[in-house]
């Protein structure tokens, strides 16, 4: 029998190659600061309501009417790559804003039972039908389930939202919340298209560039470390440190393990262990420590920063020269960033090394969505200190390179409530004391455990769905939880006076005990 044919998909990165000799880096100075004034001007004309659904390439002519490259003695071509990178940005900040936009819209019109039963339908009917056949099923299942009016003022808010955001009261009041005006103040970059530069080989180890300068016809030369040739659009970036660097795009490829995922896992994401499964597995255990660690580091250098900032400023008028001294020497930023880059490679080398332990075949990872900023009650400085710097973003990045690299699927679920459900019985009777969760007959179980459990079973959920708001979770889990109350024969108050239902819950639940069971 012939071998099966192995699945390869294909990816994309950045790669940052230095800098080793550069023949003109006053020149390259320059023209990284020209460029800031078209990026500065694309900004405050386009990053606002007026550059809302703007194309990219519909930026150049709309800021040459303002600001031409002659104006400030910048080359045309670097002037348009400025101005079509800035815009690109805009775009991604208004990509971002609509993401956030629709899950609004979604949460004040939710899904009604007759969408979830067309789009079940067309899932049951479409056997492997595409094109033309699957939009006749699609057709027809819109003739058997017609949409109701809350799905056709969804739709109609969807609409509004890449046309006209502002013609609809309640649209525009979150469009205004949601998507400030941007500036930029970036004057440390120059961006190249492939007929702005040139690549040549030198020897296995190195490669010259050469790029446009301000001058026709004569071009910089940079030296870099490389063993491939540079090819696409390519970024000439001073960094932090000083340092010229150029950050070009490379395409690798991956090939997939055969299968299909065929298990689901549960995964919580935690602050003193990176993740928990549903598996009772712990993932990156000592990560906490880490990031305590880090935080307090962070805390006391800034508070001895400062102080030796509020001594330099004291003695300004005295001794002008030894406050100099303390301020050049004393309150860098070189040092500072590198340690600070250090240790947040180490922690993502913590986490992803641990990750690759568990995650070696496809499943499909089922995870909380932790986009959303937690608000709340204000905490302690050092808590904000902790929460500010845990990186639930890395833990997250983490999760969709494994994914990638072994063939798993990630689906994320709404996070509400999930720490404080009991994963027995699907209900808020027990409550969770720091790392121990204590269930209602007081059995006693790792609370990230049953959390994960919960996160693994509300994927199957058809009632909670992801953009649903705490409140409205809330009110599903109350009713839950009294209709098992009275399938044991107790009631509300039994609960209560138990301890197995929490006192925030009294109100809701009794309100909902005696409209759908009144005594007598």
């Amino acid at each position: 029998m012939g071998k099966k044919k192995q699945q390869k998909t294909e990816y994309t990165y950045t790669q940052i190659l230095p800098v080793v000799s550069c023949s003109d880096e006053t020149q390259v100075n320059k023209i990284m600061h020209l460029c800031g004034i078209p990026r500065a001007l694309t900004y405050n004309k386009l990053g606002s309501l007026q550059g809302w659904s703007v194309h990219w390439t519909q930026a150049a002519p709309i800021i040459r009417k303002i600001l031409t490259p002659s104006d400030i003695g910048l080359p045309a071509k670097i002037w348009e790559w400025s101005v079509n990178d800035t815009m690109k940005n805009v775009s991604a900040q208004q990509e971002a804003a609509k993401t956030i936009l629709i899950r609004d819209i979604w949460r004040k019109y939710p899904m009604q039972s007759n969408q979830r039963k067309r789009l079940e339908w067309i899932e049951t009917n479409k056997d492997k039908k595409k094109g033309k056949e699957l939009k006749q099923l699609k057709e027809k299942a819109l003739e058997l389930f017609p949409p109701g009016s809350i799905e056709i003022e969804r739709n109609r808010l969807i609409e509004l939202l890449s046309t006209a955001p502002t013609k609809d009261n309640w649209l525009h009041r979150k469009f205004r919340s949601q998507y400030q005006r941007g500036h930029t103040f970036v004057r440390n970059q120059i961006v190249y298209q492939p007929n702005g530069y040139t690549c040549k080989r030198l020897n296995r180890h190195s490669v010259e560039l050469q790029i446009q300068g301000l001058e026709r016809g004569k071009r910089i030369t940079l030296k870099l470390r490389s063993r491939q040739i540079i090819k696409g659009q390519i970024r000439v970036i001073h960094n932090e440190y000083g340092r010229l660097e150029v950050h070009c795009l490379r395409t690798g490829t991956l090939v997939l393990p055969q299968g299909k995922p065929n298990t689901k896992l549960g995964i919580d994401k935690g602050y003193t262990e990176g993740f928990y499964t549903s598996e009772n597995q712990t993932i990156a255990s000592g990560l906490g420590q880490l990031m305590t660690e880090k935080t307090e580091r962070i805390a006391k250098t800034n508070r001895n920063r400062y102080r030796i900032r509020c001594f330099g400023e004291t003695i300004k008028k005295h001794d002008p020269k030894k406050a100099a001294r303390i301020l050049e020497n004393n309150l860098g930023y070189k040092k500072k960033s590198r340690k600070l880059q250090r240790e947040k490679e180490t922690i993502k080398n913590f986490i992803r090394k641990d990750l690759r332990k568990v995650i070696i075949s496809p499943i499909d990872i089922i995870c909380e969505d932790l986009t959303t900023p937690i608000k709340g009650k204000r905490q302690a400085k050092q808590i904000n200190r902790k929460l500010n710097q845990w990186m639930k973003g890395e833990l997250q990045a983490s999760l969709v390179q494994l994914s990638m690299k072994t063939g798993s699927t990630i689906s994320v679920v709404n996070p509400a409530y999930t720490s404080q459900l009991d994963s027995q019985t699907g209900t808020l009777l027990g409550h969770r004391n720091g790392d121990r969760f204590i269930r209602y007959t007081k059995d006693v179980v790792q609370a990230d455990w049953n959390a994960a459990i919960n996160i693994r079973i509300r994927e199957q959920d058809n009632q909670i769905t992801r953009y649903m708001q705490s409140g409205e979770v809330e009110t599903i889990l109350i009713g839950r939880t009294v209709q098992y109350l009275h399938s044991i024969g107790c009631s509300v108050a039994d609960a209560l006076n138990s301890g197995w239902l929490l006192p925030k819950f009294s109100a809701k639940a009794l309100k909902y005990e005696s409209e759908y069971y009144p005594q007598g």
